[in-house]
């Protein structure tokens, strides 16, 4: 069976602010999580091939954890590579792949991740970016004018 997640999502918001998004520790520590499921606490990162980074939170349990990886591509704005290395799965790293193409409205985000060692491990980070990618949207999008 294919372990290799792929998703992809639209964004309304340019290729350069999806990509500072996803760089960035102070902004990744500001829209990486949310209250029904966990926040993300610090973020540390050298922005380079081949160098290191991690993140902590905390789960809404009190639990923390920590996901930690190494660049593998940066190439601003259009691809970002990074291994990935969960604490609270004991499976190994595997690698994250992004690509950020520009669209007439926006960005296309595609993910790849693969290396999973299980299926259940494949399964819960698909159910996992998919929530990210919402929190990414929300926080990059432009906030709409509500009618009154």
């Amino acid at each position: 069976m294919d372990r290799t997640i792929v998703e992809s999502i639209e964004i309304e918001a340019s290729p350069e602010r999806v990509f500072s998004a996803w760089t960035d520790p102070e902004q990744l520590v500001a829209w990486w999580g949310d209250d029904q499921t966990y926040h993300t606490t610090s973020w540390e990162s050298e922005l380079r091939v081949g160098g290191k980074w991690i993140a902590r939170g905390k789960a809404l349990d009190g639990s923390t954890y920590s996901v930690e990886g190494e660049y593998v591509q940066f190439d601003p704005p259009r691809r970002l590579g990074f291994t990935w290395k969960p604490s609270y799965d004991g499976s190994g790293h595997t690698v994250v792949e992004l690509e950020f193409a520009p669209t007439a409205t926006g960005t296309l985000l595609t993910l790849r991740h693969s290396g999973f060692a299980t299926d259940e491990s494949a399964q819960g980070h698909r159910m996992g970016w998919q929530r990210v990618f919402g929190w990414m949207r929300t926080y990059v999008e432009p906030k709409k004018a509500v009618a009154q």
